[in-house]
């Protein structure tokens, strides 16, 4: 990643940690970061764009950090348990834009590439096709929930539901790969 991504990524961080996500505007950013509106736009289309590559940034180095889905789940819960108020103010946006539509979408995008790395480029059929809709939609309104306060378990005890709900023909595919492969 480019220094200057970066500088915008912590800019957004450091904002976020003080203020809601509806009251950050792409200016707040541009200042905070200390560049131009020009070069904003070189790397990022908004703020939620930005927001979303925070979290595509933590995931994908939580992937190089672990053996399989479970321990993936539990770095994810908490990571979000020590960054409850980045993560809770995340949580606020809605419609296409939101937080939780960006988790399920990048979610499944990851679960496909792992399960095509293990089947020598083959996809998922349909019926896990499905299952991994419902799955990845259940992940991020799962993480939603237990960030906003809704599901009084522990990181651990949240990985593990996770990690029960994955269907079961997905789940064990992560056995036989580098993380490094999946987040590249």
């Amino acid at each position: 990643m480019k220094r200057t991504e970066m500088d915008i990524l912590l800019a957004l961080n450091r904002l976020i940690a003080r203020e809601e996500m509806e009251k950050i505007t792409t200016e707040k950013i541009v200042k905070e970061a200390m560049i131009s509106r020009a070069t904003f736009y070189r790397y990022f289309k908004d703020k939620y764009d930005v927001l979303n590559r925070n979290y595509k940034e933590l995931l994908d180095e939580r992937l190089r950090q672990c053996s399989g889905y479970r321990d993936l789940f539990y770095l994810l819960f908490l990571h979000a348990q020590e960054e409850w108020t980045d993560f809770h103010r995340a949580f606020s946006t809605t419609g296409v834009n939101s937080f939780e539509n960006y988790i399920s979408s990048y979610s499944r995008s990851i679960v496909e590439k792992i399960t095509r790395l293990n089947r020598d480029g083959q996809c998922l059929t349909p019926e896990e096709d499905l299952q991994l809709d419902v799955f990845c939609s259940g992940i991020s309104m799962m993480y939603k929930k237990w960030t906003l306060g809704q599901h009084a378990i522990s990181p651990a005890a949240a990985a593990d539901c996770l990690y029960a709900m994955m269907p079961e023909s997905l789940k064990y595919d992560w056995l036989h790969l580098m993380s490094d492969d999946i987040a590249k």
